[in-house]
């Protein structure tokens, strides 16, 4: 009796945080911070997740992949809301194929959901290694994710700084000031670009 009970209330504890994951989820959906890629991963993510809800086998590595689902949401939102609702194209392809692969992971989901309970205990070591490698491709499409973040955050400020080049170039060219204050100007405005510079750095490479 007792221990019905405690697998009632775990099951009931479990339901629950399913639940308020997916509320999370549908807030970041919601958003007008999430751009529209990551919006069709978060409508993605909430689908596996309840198929994940139903299985019956191998709970424990499914509930890695729900967390790791969640997260993954998460961290994407936070390092892309403030590029708006357009991504830097790099970025974008690294979302969409994200998406892609919770669509792959939404079919295995919902094959081991038919499964009967034969079928479960004879593939069981088959979908835990199946799970398992789901997980290592999420990891690696996150790393893949960062990568050309860092590289976009990177190749635009490059490109700030050349049209700010062009815009003091002409800036000069109309002026009336001395060739030495030119050069003053020159000197501070480089100054303050490389101090700018190594901020964009540090914030790309420790992101």
């Amino acid at each position: 009796m007792f221990s019905r009970m405690r697998r009632t209330r775990s099951t009931r504890i479990t339901s629950d945080a399913y639940a308020v994951t997916k509320v999370t989820l549908k807030a970041i959906q919601a958003s007008t911070d999430a751009c529209a890629p990551l919006k069709s991963v978060v409508s993605a993510v909430i689908v596996v997740l309840e198929l994940i809800e139903k299985v019956k086998s191998n709970k424990k590595e499914c509930e890695h992949i729900a967390k790791r689902s969640t997260q993954l949401v998460q961290d994407i939102l936070r390092q892309t809301k403030n590029f708006g609702v357009a991504l830097p194209a790099e970025v974008e392809e690294s979302v969409v194929q994200i998406e892609e692969l919770f669509k792959e992971i939404k079919i295995f989901f919902e094959e081991l959901n038919k499964e009967n309970i034969l079928e479960r205990i004879a593939r069981q070591d088959r979908n835990k290694s199946q799970v398992d490698e789901y997980g290592r491709l999420l990891d690696e499409a996150m790393l893949h994710f960062n990568t050309n973040l860092e590289l976009s955050i990177y190749r635009l400020h490059v490109e700030s700084a050349a049209a700010d080049q062009k815009r003091h170039a002409a800036l000069l060219a109309v002026s009336h000031m001395s060739e030495s204050e030119r050069l003053l100007l020159t000197q501070i405005r480089e100054d303050v670009h490389m101090g700018k510079h190594a901020i964009i750095l540090t914030g790309a490479f420790f992101f």
